[in-house]
Order: structure tokens, then C-alpha cells, then sequence
């Protein structure tokens, strides 16, 4: 039974270590968008949900969740926390999904700037232990459970680059403030696939350059699987280097993990905070 259970825990750890990490079932959240890159239309034509209302460009942003990029299951609305459009400024505009499995939501623009859709999952714990020779999946604390695998506190928080209109090379490159946060240092909706280019990307934790952190990137179209085209780690400023080798949608996704202290210990074992970042590329 005890070499049993060893093996089982070095290949759940081994699992958890790798690309799949995070919350219920291990599945990563991200942000997909019909259009990215929008020119402005003066004069768009309106259903009669949208007569009265300007705006000179739009798009529909729905949720990824799961292993399989570009999309794979579906998430619930409940466990989301925060969904805000924010402007070249910063400024923040609450977004309310519509129903169905992939949340999808009509965007509208009225200005040309750069955009970045953002949302984060709530906070929580995901426990996998053995119960009566069977392994168990509880979206809670160890707290009182016996024979615990794995235990986590996880954060999720992900991010969209959109743009109406021209934007400049460092449109995105300043830091919103989520706990974990990858931050492109040039704005890779300006650059072109096939042509050697590399994005400079940071990541950022509690506010700070984060080092050595764990960042994986893939585009549309790379795998059905949950494999990334690239498996990379930030240097000592927390900077990854991601060549652009494929036209079309791209993920980014950082990870930090971290070993639970003073009270959590009794909670969980490691803190877990993953961070996802998508764009086109033409």
C-alpha cells in the first residue's frame, strides 16, 4: 500500500508540476476574442437592442477552460470573480457575461486606443485525497481529511490584448496589478509572424518583477492535446523571450508556485497562482 501510494503521488505531483495547473481538475482559464485587432466603422448598422447606443468598432470575448487550447470545457459563471474592459488609461468598465457554456460577451468600443479584457477566478482550495481506496477531488481544504495527495490554494487571472485602431509598441507594457501578471514589453499586436520576431514578456508577482518563473506559449492550431509550442523561465527580472513563429491567436501562460506557511499549512500544502495572456498575431 505505501509504494502504492508513492507512486500515485509522484505522478499527480509530476501532473500538477507541469503544464496543467490550477483549479477544479487542474483546468486554466484564458481569453479568447473573435477579433483582436478592430479598424473603427463610423455608421455600423444597429439591431434594435443597440439603436441609441455609439460605438465605432466591437467583438464577442469568450472563455476558455480546461487543457485544450483554444477552447476546451466549459466554465462556470459562479466561479468567476472580476470581468472588466479596460481602456488605454486604465480605466475600468465592468463586463457581464452572457450566459452559456463559454460566457461569450458582445464588446463594444467607442474610441480608437489599446483595450485588455481582464477577469479572474475566485479564489480557493482544490484537495485530492484518498478515500476507502478511491482517490477524491474536493474543491476545499484538507481540513480534517486523512491519506491527502495534493492540496492547493490557487489564483487565476487572465488577459486579452485588443486594439481599435493603430496603438503604439508599449500600449500594454504597464502592469495592471493582479497578483500574478504577464506583461508584454512590446505590443505584439503590432508584430508579424515569419519574421524572426521575439516578444519580450514579464512577469509579475505581488506587484514585483517576479524570477524565474515557469511561462509555456502555444498558438491556434499547434496541438489538440494539451501540449504549448514553447516551454520557457523568466530570468532573475522575471523577463521570458517568446519567438513568434505562427501566425493567429496566441496563449501565454506564467505559473508560481509557492509552499504554504504559518496558518495555510493547515489548509494546504502549496499556493498556486497562474497567469494567462492571449493576442493575435497577422
Amino acid at each position: 500500500m505505501n509504494t502504492n501510494r508513492k507512486i500515485l503521488t509522484a505522478l499527480i505531483s509530476l501532473s500538477f508540476c507541469e503544464l496543467i495547473s490550477g483549479p477544479a481538475n487542474a483546468h486554466t482559464m484564458w481569453i479568447n476574442a473573435v477579433d483582436y485587432m478592430m479598424q473603427p466603422v463610423i455608421g455600423h448598422s444597429r439591431s434594435e437592442e443597440e439603436k441609441g447606443e455609439e460605438y465605432i468598432a466591437r467583438t464577442n470575448v469568450y472563455f476558455g477552460f480546461g487543457h485544450r487550447y483554444p477552447v476546451d470545457d466549459f466554465m462556470p459563471k459562479t466561479i468567476l470573480n472580476t470581468y472588466y474592459l479596460l481602456d488605454g488609461n486604465h480605466n475600468k468598465k465592468s463586463l457581464e457575461p452572457n450566459p452559456g457554456g463559454f460566457l461569450a460577451t458582445t464588446v463594444r468600443f467607442e474610441k480608437p486606443d489599446p483595450y485588455i479584457v481582464s477577469a479572474a477566478l475566485k479564489p480557493g482550495y482544490y484537495t485530492m485525497h484518498v478515500e476507502e481506496g478511491r482517490v477524491k477531488h474536493r474543491m476545499g481544504p484538507k481540513t480534517g481529511l486523512k491519506a491527502v495527495i495534493l492540496s492547493l490554494y490557487y489564483e487565476q487571472y487572465a488577459k486579452a490584448l485588443l486594439a481599435v485602431g493603430d496603438t503604439s509598441d508599449h500600449a500594454f507594457a504597464k502592469p495592471l496589478g493582479d497578483k500574478i501578471e504577464i506583461v508584454p514589453l512590446k505590443n505584439p499586436l503590432n508584430m508579424k509572424a515569419g519574421a524572426g520576431e521575439i516578444l519580450p514578456v514579464q512577469v509579475w508577482f505581488n506587484g514585483k518583477p517576479a524570477s524565474f518563473c515557469k511561462v509555456y506559449a502555444t498558438y491556434a492550431g499547434f496541438s489538440t492535446k494539451d501540449d504549448y509550442a514553447l516551454a520557457t523561465m523568466g530570468d532573475s527580472k522575471g523577463i521570458a523571450h517568446i519567438r513568434l513563429a505562427h501566425w493567429g491567436p496566441w496563449l501565454i501562460k506564467a505559473e508560481k508556485t509557492l509552499p504554504a506557511a504559518g496558518e495555510l499549512k493547515d489548509k494546504c500544502d502549496a499556493l498556486h497562482y497562474t497567469a494567462t495572456l492571449t493576442f493575435e498575431i497577422k
